[in-house]
Formats: C-alpha cells, structure tokens, sequence
C-alpha cells in the first residue's frame, strides 16, 4: 500500500490558509487592544470605540457575500485572493498614518472591503478540496485556530507589547511583510479548484441540481445566519469592549488585560482544532450545543470575578466555545448545499453576521456603555451566546459520519 504523504496538496493548502487567515484576524483585532492607548491621543468616547468597530464590519457585510460569489463565479479564486491579501496588508500600514478618528474610521472602513472575501474565498476552497473525513477538522483549523492563534492570543501580546516599548502606530508599520509573502505564497502553491463537478459535500445535502432561491429556504442555512449573527455579538461585544473593561473599570494594568485576552486566544486556539475535529466524530448538532453553552459564561468571569489567575483559567476555559463558529458560519452551511454554492452561502452568512455581530452591535454597546457602564456590554455578550445556544437546538446534522449512520438505521427500521 502506498504511503500518504503528509505533505500532500491538503496539508499544504490547509497550511497557507492557516496564516492567511491568522493574518486577517491578526489586523482586524489587533486595534481593540490598542483602543486604551489610541483613545488617550483622540479623547474617544465609549460610542466612537463602538464605531471603529463597526466601520470594518459594514463594509465586511458587503464584500463577505461579494467575496463569495466571486469565488464561486471566477476561473482563477486564488488570483482574487492574493490580490485581495496585499492590498489589505497595504491599507492596514496606512492605518499607522491616522492623525485623527476620522481618518481611523475611513481605513477600517477600507480595511472591511478588503478583508471580507478572503474568508469566503478560503473557506469555500476548502470545503472542494477537503477529504469528507477530515472537513471540519481542515475548517475548523484555518478559521478557529489561525483566527485564534494570530487575532486572540499572538495580537494582545505582541500589540500591546509594541505599543507600551514604543507607540500603538508601530504595529501597522510592518503589516506589509506577511502580506507580501503570503500573496506570493498563494500564487505559488494554491491550485484553483475543479468546480466543474456539482456533487454535494455530504449525504445531507440535496442531490438534484436546485436555484439559490431553494437553498436561502434550507433550514440550516438560515439557522446558520442566526446562530453566527449571534455568535458575532457574542465574540465582538466580548472582544472590543472586554479590554477596556479590564483597564478602565477593574483597573488592571495593561499587561494583566493582555494575559487575560491572550488565556482566551489561547483557548481559541487549541480548542478551535479540537471541537471541529470532535464533530467530524460525533456530528455537528451535539458538537455547537455542548461547547455552545460553555460560551455564555466567559463574559461574566471577567464581570464577576476579581480573581485574575481564576479568570485567566475560566475564560481559557470557556473559549471553548469559539470553536463552534467555523461550524455555524462554514462547515455546516457548505455541507448542507451544492458546491457550486458553497462560497456565495458562507459569503452570505458571515455578511449577515457581521451586520448584526459586526455593525450594529459595537454601536449598541457602546451607547449601553455610555449609558449604564462598561458592564453592560458584556452582560450583551453572554445574552446573545444564549440565544445562540437556543436556536442551535433546531440544526438538521450535516456530518458525513453521522448522517450516513443515521441512514443506514432508518433503512434497517424500514426493512
């Protein structure tokens, strides 16, 4: 029997798109811990952190779906990709130019129209050229742990480090040098994938050829909106308002606020491999609703609790939960259509998320903020995870493993 090379053309893809996506994260969440030291020189008010928060995530919206359906539509999705990662990372340096809110709010607001197809694009290549075993580990990877290790643990440690050695503009200096090298990475090594073919991802999905219009109306799919759009709310409330909650209401100082932040990456990360990999194993539904729960209690650790290393452990604990989120936005949705649509209905689910997650709720909060205190973002984030929690209850399992046992025993019940 011929041995399987580990690095084969999946393990490679999954490699590139690994950073690719870290990097993004990295850019998009590296400003929320530097908040603390950018609203000393621009005298931000709780609302205006609010809306640099949201600047990214209303043009995200837009060019997450766009993104997608290019991915779907175009010959070449790794041409797209690669011209996409560089001018982000070339936008991302100018954001160390930014003398005023102003101009911060315009370059997120770029940033959000640069960054949004990369994850659609990504994540829809996967869903192709992914093994049915190993999907939602490989998606779950890519998204969860690049997304954790960059953005939630690698971001507040070397950010804040940056920042308290030297200023918070140094950081998107160097942006440039990992855009350029992973563009030329992906012109090198990504292959574009063969579209030609319109079998399903899994036995979930519908065999017969239908309209778009017939897959808004699966019931995953919407669900999958929901659960993500409240997913969001969950992650940005906790993500943009849970630094300067650490520093302005509890007030830690800015090293403490980053071990915490960096204990939830931290979580993310090891964590965001491991529940995707579990529901390869026991199936999508039981996966989100068991970890899913677990998400609802990390905003309150850091309102409760005055204890830093019990908050350090439970917060790295309950990230646990993040790792339903490349289920709900992802796996699930790509398993429960056509390839053909795959990028467009990943597209289509991070756009509506981050309306609702990205957009409106920073806004929201921050004006809950204004109103009734730092706390009330974060008592924002867990309701939401809730609600999250609630409506994963109604998912139909997508899971290749899964469905196929449940199959075979509905066949056995009928013979």
């Amino acid at each position: 029997m011929e041995k399987r090379r580990f690095w084969s053309y999946e393990n490679k893809l999954v490699t590139i798109f690994f950073f690719s996506i870290g990097f993004v994260f990295f850019d998009r969440l590296a400003i929320n811990y530097l908040v603390p030291f950018i609203q000393k020189d621009f005298a931000l008010t709780n609302t205006q952190i609010g809306l640099i928060g949201s600047a990214l995530a209303i043009t995200w919206a837009i060019s997450g779906p766009l993104g997608g359906y290019l991915s779907d539509r175009v010959k070449s999705p790794k041409i797209i990709l690669a011209i996409f990662i560089f001018a982000f990372s070339l936008v991302s340096l100018l954001q160390g130019f930014a003398a005023s809110f102003a101009m911060v709010l315009v370059l997120r607001l770029l940033m959000g129209v640069l960054e949004g197809p990369i994850t659609p694009i990504t994540q829809s290549i996967l869903a192709i050229e992914s093994s049915e075993k190993r999907r939602g580990f490989n998606m779950g990877f890519t998204m969860n742990t690049g997304n954790a290790v960059f953005g939630s643990f690698l971001a507040p440690l070397i950010i804040v480090g940056l920042a308290n050695a030297f200023d918070w503009r140094t950081a998107f200096y160097l942006t440039i040098i990992p855009g350029i090298i992973l563009a030329a990475f992906i012109m090198k090594s990504v292959k574009n994938p063969d579209k030609g073919n319109s079998t399903v991802h899994s036995p979930a999905a519908s065999r017969e050829k239908v309209d778009f219009k017939e897959v808004l109306k699966h019931r995953n799919i919407w669900l999958s909106v929901v659960i993500f759009s409240f997913f969001m709310i969950y992650v940005m409330a906790f993500n943009i308002f849970g630094p300067t909650f650490l520093v302005n209401y509890k007030h830690l100082s800015s090293g403490t606020m980053s071990i915490i932040m960096a204990a939830f990456g931290a979580g993310f990360a090891i964590f965001g491999i491991i529940v995707p990999a579990i529901s390869d194993r026991i199936g999508r539904k039981p996966t989100t609703l068991i970890f899913g729960v677990l998400s609802i209690f990390t905003p309150l650790a850091v309102v409760y609790l005055d204890s830093v290393g019990l908050i350090v452990a439970l917060v790295f604990l309950f990230s646990s939960g993040m790792g339903v989120g490349a289920l709900v936005m992802s796996v699930i949705p790509t398993e429960s259509v056509p390839r053909q649509y795959a990028g467009v209905t990943v597209g289509l689910t991070i756009g509506i998320g981050e309306i609702f997650g990205g957009v409106l709720n920073p806004v929201l909060s921050g004006m809950a903020a204004d109103a009734w205190g730092l706390t009330a973002p974060l008592l924002i984030s867990s309701s939401a995870a809730v609600l999250a929690f609630i409506f994963s209850l109604f998912i139909q399992e997508t899971a290749p493993v899964r469905v196929q046992v449940n199959n075979e025993i509905e066949t056995a019940v009928k013979v």
